[in-house]
């Protein structure tokens, strides 16, 4: 048995030209973790995206939008099902889609996409997507933005909707001013995507859980293995290594912090090395299969030593206001007043580096709407919303703080907890 120079890992070695060669690589995620991941399947994606088109015809409708052209491969994915390099086109506009209010939409797709990329939505038209990105086009940006802009504008001469209110939901300059500049009549579209995104379908939901399932296991494994002496890169590696084995696509942050730099928040993983008796704080921000968000914070305290007294009390703070905030989520409950409701519930020890959100809406990404403690937005509760909820506690001055958060599932009967991801058990009171 050879072991591999830079992992550590064993396998099965041949040689050929000198060379060896591992024919059984040791694998991140055991056989039997990822047997007990069920398969995402076209099925699901199709109901989705069937559930989003209804959604979002009928928001543009309420929002006086006669179509939406989209440049956000969040919102793309939502009413395609399709993905491609998705954080390349969160900044180099690659692909773009056009959906009416009534009719067809029309996808024009990147280039050089691979075959296989085909939506599951029916009567979707794809067209090749005109790139105007300054990577690429350099001086001839203006002119190549100018194409698209002509393109999308005969797509509207020929829907009959050339002259009408078009929202758009994030464009460069460029494109931006070259729709302008063909006369199009631009308004916002995003507010109309999010209200549309809000409410999920069944096969959203099981998506969500489908996502929800392999960050769990994420977690699991790494609380498994945190030891005093690893670095939080090598603690978040752990966590994203193993979900990205089951089949997650991409992180949006790299929250996790150890021992002082829990306090205050949103220090990213970094090479400090976690000590015995630290805490170590995430949140996982992961986008798992298909494209669904699996938003879930832990914090644990390594090396098996005895929590402190301040690290009990910090933990069962946090754990008080999750359970204050699920028991406001009920159908039908104004978004503003349970903002502030619930922002008089949390510590007031807390309140200088309070987490900016008390919970907020999860799908593809983090979404509307979301509950403040302050500047609180209109809006309802109802069935078919997930929610990330959310509570950071650390008082100003100290040198810990910890992060936890439940990704949940509003419906007629109550919420119910998608995550499973252990808590500490040395430090829960639950």
């Amino acid at each position: 048995m050879d072991r591999h120079p830079m992992t550590g890992a064993t396998g099965t070695a041949s040689r050929t030209s000198g060379r060896p060669r591992y024919d059984t690589p040791r694998s991140v995620a055991s056989a039997r973790t990822r047997e007990g991941q069920p398969e995402v399947d076209r099925t699901l994606v199709r109901g989705a995206v069937e559930h989003a088109i209804v959604r979002t015809r009928d928001a543009l409708r309420r929002h006086d939008l006669a179509a939406a052209l989209l440049v956000d491969p969040v919102n793309i994915r939502y009413v395609s099902g399709t993905s491609t390099m998705p954080v390349w086109t969160l900044h180099v506009i690659d692909r773009y889609m056009l959906v009416p209010a009534e009719g067809q939409p029309v996808l024009w797709e990147y280039a050089s996409a691979p075959a296989e990329l085909v939506s599951p939505c029916p009567d979707l038209e794809t067209r090749v997507a005109t790139s105007w990105s300054v990577f690429g086009c350099a001086e001839q940006a203006p002119a190549r933005a100018a194409q698209f802009a002509e393109e999308v504008a005969g797509v509207l001469q020929e829907r009959g909707i050339r002259d009408a209110r078009i929202g758009v939901d994030r464009l460069d300059t460029y494109g931006f001013l070259a729709l302008q500049r063909a006369g199009i009549r631009l308004e916002p579209a995003q507010l109309a995507m999010e209200h549309a995104r809000a409410v999920k379908g069944a096969a959203e939901i099981e998506l969500i859980r489908r996502s929800v399932l392999v960050c769990d296991a994420a977690i699991t494994h790494l609380y498994s293995g945190l030891r005093p002496g690893m670095t939080e890169n090598e603690a978040w590696a752990q966590l994203t290594g193993h979900a990205f084995a089951l089949g997650g696509e991409y992180v949006e942050a790299r929250l996790l912090s150890s021992g002082p730099r829990t306090n205050p928040w949103f220090s990213e993983a970094g090479d400090r090395r976690i000590e015995r008796g630290d805490l170590v704080a995430f949140d996982t921000d992961l986008i798992g299969p298909a494209g669904y968000l699996a938003d879930l914070s832990r914090t644990y305290l390594v090396g098996g030593t005895k929590p402190t007294e301040r690290q009990r009390r910090l933990y069962a703070d946090a754990e008080a206001f999750l359970g204050e905030v699920i028991d406001e989520l009920r159908p039908g409950a104004a978004v503003d007043e349970v903002g502030e409701r619930l922002s008089r519930r949390l510590p007031s020890a807390h309140h200088a580096q309070r987490y900016p959100f008390v919970a907020h809406g999860s799908g593809l990404s983090d979404e509307y709407p979301v509950i403040l403690f302050e500047h609180h937005h209109a809006g309802e509760i109802e069935p078919g919303m997930v929610f990330s909820v959310e509570a950071y506690v650390g008082v100003d001055g100290e040198d810990e703080g910890l992060k936890l958060e439940e990704q949940v599932l509003v419906t007629t009967e109550g919420v119910e907890v998608l995550g499973r991801a252990p808590h500490d058990e040395h430090l829960s009171s639950a």
